[in-house]
C-alpha cells in the first residue's frame, strides 16, 4: 500500500510472477497472447465487459507482459477500489478462455507484432542481439511477443494450461497506490483475493550464463532505416543473478557514461566532436536472471561506424584507467536520487517500481534501501564494475544501416 492523497484517485496493480521467460521454445508469446486473454470474459463477465465497466465508472486500465512479469492495472476513484478488486479477483480465479474469442484475438496479437517490431528494422535487429547475448531458444533470448509460428499454433489448450499454472494469489503481488488507507485495502484484499486458492507454484530457473558464441557482431541493412545506429550489450548480472555486488554501481556506471546531455558519450561524441546525433547507455537490475548494459549511438552524417566505435573505446578505457572522480559519482547519484523521488510521486511509475522489485526476489526493503545502497557507490565501486562487464568475450555489437550502406 503506498498511500498518497494529492488526488481523489487510487491505482491498482496485480502483477504475476511469470514472464515471457518462462516460456519454452515452440510456445513462444503464450504469457503476452493470455495477457489479452484476460480481457475476454469469465463465468460472471462477458468478453470486453471488464474495461467497459471501468470506464463506465470513470476509471482506466490496462496491461503489460515483459520477460519476468505480467502486470493488469486499473486507476479509478477510491470509492470504486471494491469494483476493481471484485473484477481483478474474479479473471484470477475464473478466466474463460474459448475458440471463438481466441482466434481474433490472435491476429490482435499477430497485428501488434507487425507494428512493433516486424515493421521496426531496430527493433528486430534487438531481437537477433538479444538471441546472441542470452543464447537462442532460451529466457531472455527469446522475444516477448513471440515468434510468428510458435503464435499461429497457439490454441486454446496452451492458454488454458499456463493460466492455470502461473495464475494464483500464491503467484502475484498486490499494490495499491493513492487516496486511501492501508486497513481499508487490507480488508478489501482478504475479501476479495482471500477467497481464491493458491496453486503451489514451483520456483522459476534462469540460466547464470550468456550465448554459446560470445563476442558476435550483428548487422542489419534495411531501406527503412533513416538514422544508422551502432550498438554494444554486455552481459550484466542483475540484483539477482551473477556478480550482484555490482548492481548498484553499474546503475550509476550507466548514467555517469551514457545518461543524457551531461554524460561522457553525449558530451564527447554530440557536444564537443560532433560525431553523433545522440549516444546513451542503459542497464536495468531489475530482471531474475542475468541482465545487460547497452550502449547506444547513431553517427552524424558523413560519419563512419568505426570512428564511432573508436571514440566509445577511447571513453571506456577513460573509465576504466580511473579517470572518474567523487564529484562526476555525486553528481549522478543526486540525479538517480532526484529520480526516484518524482518517481513516487506518481501513482504509475510508483507502483511499478516495485512490481518490478517484487516479481524478482526482491523485497519492499530492498526498494526501501535503495536511495541508501545508491549513495554508498564510491568511484572504485564504478570503476570495479566497469572492469567486471566491459569485457569483449561477454559482448554483442550491432550495426544498424539503411540498405544503400550494406
Amino acid at each position: 500500500m503506498l498511500p498518497s492523497s494529492r488526488a481523489p484517485i487510487v491505482t491498482q496493480l496485480v502483477v504475476y510472477k511469470v514472464g515471457s521467460a518462462d516460456e519454452t521454445f515452440g510456445r513462444t508469446g503464450i504469457a503476452h497472447f493470455l495477457e489479452h486473454m484476460m480481457f475476454k470474459g469469465t463465468a460472471t463477465i462477458g468478453p470486453g465487459a471488464f474495461s467497459r465497466t471501468i470506464q463506465r465508472n470513470g476509471g482506466r486500465d490496462n496491461a503489460y507482459t515483459d520477460f519476468d512479469a505480467t502486470g493488469y492495472y486499473q486507476t479509478i476513484a477510491p470509492d470504486r477500489l471494491e469494483l476493481v478488486m471484485r473484477l481483478e479477483a474474479d479473471r484470477m480465479a475464473g478466466l474463460r478462455i474459448v475458440e471463438k474469442e481466441l482466434v481474433p484475438e490472435r491476429e490482435v496479437v499477430l497485428e501488434e507484432r507487425r507494428m512493433r517490431i516486424d515493421n521496426v528494422p531496430a527493433a528486430l535487429l534487438d531481437e537477433a542481439v538479444r538471441a546472441a547475448l542470452f543464447g537462442e531458444h532460451r529466457p531472455y533470448g527469446m522475444p516477448t511477443a513471440g515468434y510468428v509460428d510458435d503464435v499461429k499454433k497457439l490454441g486454446v489448450e496452451d492458454l488454458d494450461a499456463f493460466y492455470r499454472r502461473f495464475y494464483a494469489p500464491d503467484n502475484a503481488v498486490l499494490i495499491v497506490a493513492g487516496d486511501t488507507t492501508p486497513d481499508a485495502v487490507h480488508a478489501l484484499a482478504e475479501k476479495h483475493y482471500g477467497p481464491v486458492p493458491g496453486r503451489g507454484i514451483p520456483a522459476r530457473q534462469r540460466p547464470s550464463d550468456g550465448g554459446p558464441s560470445l563476442p558476435q557482431r550483428l548487422s542489419r541493412a534495411d531501406r527503412r532505416v533513416a538514422e544508422p545506429g551502432w550498438s554494444r550489450d554486455y552481459l550484466a548480472p542483475s540484483y539477482r543473478t551473477g556478480e550482484t555486488r555490482h548492481a548498484y554501481a553499474l546503475q550509476v556506471l550507466a548514467q555517469l557514461f551514457g545518461g543524457g546531455e551531461t554524460s561522457r558519450l553525449w558530451r564527447t561524441l554530440v557536444a564537443d566532436r560532433r560525431l553523433a546525433l545522440s549516444a546513451r547507455a542503459d542497464y536495468s537490475a531489475s530482471s531474475l536472471g542475468l541482465s545487460s548494459f547497452g550502449i547506444n549511438v547513431h553517427p552524424a552524417p558523413g560519419h563512419a561506424f568505426g570512428e564511432i566505435e573508436s571514440a566509445v573505446a577511447d571513453q571506456m578505457k577513460k573509465v576504466l584507467d580511473g579517470e572518474v572522480t567523487a564529484e562526476d559519482v555525486e553528481r549522478v547519484q543526486n540525479r538517480l536520487l532526484a529520480a526516484a523521488i518524482y518517481a513516487q510521486d506518481s501513482l504509475g511509475s510508483g507502483p511499478r517500481r516495485y512490481a518490478a522489485a517484487l516479481s524478482t526476489g526482491n523485497s519492499v526493503e530492498d526498494v526501501e534501501a535503495w536511495p541508501r545502497r545508491i549513495s554508498a557507490v564510491q568511484v572504485a565501486d564504478v570503476v570495479a564494475a566497469a572492469r567486471h562487464v566491459w569485457r569483449e568475450d561477454r559482448a554483442v555489437t550491432s550495426l544498424l544501416t539503411p540498405e544503400e550502406r550494406q
